[in-house]
């Protein structure tokens, strides 16, 4: 992406606001609209620039959208830390992570749709999905890292950290794509059992 910077390096409040803004707008196009129609033109349209706006801030349509879904997951990743942070409880921290997670989705649902749309269609040069883990997952890794400090404090029963932490993610992700495709879906009754679940399978006595 094209440097933006203001005196000494760093990009000028306006700068950084406007891009935010194109975010937004392009976060905005695609849930409502779908991949597809959410073209640059539609994009600039809604942050009412020109498309050469858009083009100035990103060199392209798909390092928009790369960066539309590393902007989510930060913001989510700053709102699960902010709930986590202040616990000291292995299992109280382990809870928060769960409802954070499941809590973002549902205050954020047009930020979940964009990133359903662009992890399923956005694709490398060589046509393989853009957003297929390789190597180290660092959302699982961090996961797994907070069930192995909680069997390391004694709060939790030895279990395989890895294994169970690639279920409690399934289980995240499968709620952000009921959110999507399932009107009916009760997101609080599935946070609330989804709590419970994973507090009896890492609790030490039955």
């Amino acid at each position: 992406m094209r440097s933006k910077a203001g005196p000494g390096g760093a990009p000028t409040f306006t700068k950084t606001a406007r891009r935010a803004q194109i975010l937004a707008c392009a976060i905005e196009a695609i849930a409502e609209t779908g991949y597809g129609r959410a073209s640059l033109a539609e994009i600039a349209r809604r942050a009412g620039v020109s498309k050469g706006v858009v083009s100035y801030y990103f060199t392209s349509k798909d390092e928009l959208l790369t960066q539309v879904v590393l902007d989510v997951y930060g913001r989510a990743g700053a709102a699960i830390a902010a709930r986590t942070d202040t616990e000291t409880d292995p299992s109280a921290v382990l809870t928060g992570y769960v409802e954070a997670n499941l809590a973002f989705l549902d205050e954020h649902p047009a930020d979940i749709r964009a990133v359903t749309e662009i992890a399923m269609n956005l694709r490398t040069p060589e046509g393989a999905p853009r957003f297929t883990p390789s190597g180290a997952d660092p959302v699982l890794t961090h996961l797994e890292g907070l069930l192995r400090a909680g069997q390391e404090a004694g709060s939790f029963r030895d279990f395989d950290a890895h294994a169970l932490a690639i279920l409690v993610r399934g289980a995240i992700d499968t709620a952000s794509g009921r959110l999507v495709t399932d009107p009916d879906f009760d997101l609080s009754t599935y946070t609330r059992e989804l709590v419970a679940l994973v507090g009896l399978a890492t609790r030490r006595t039955p």
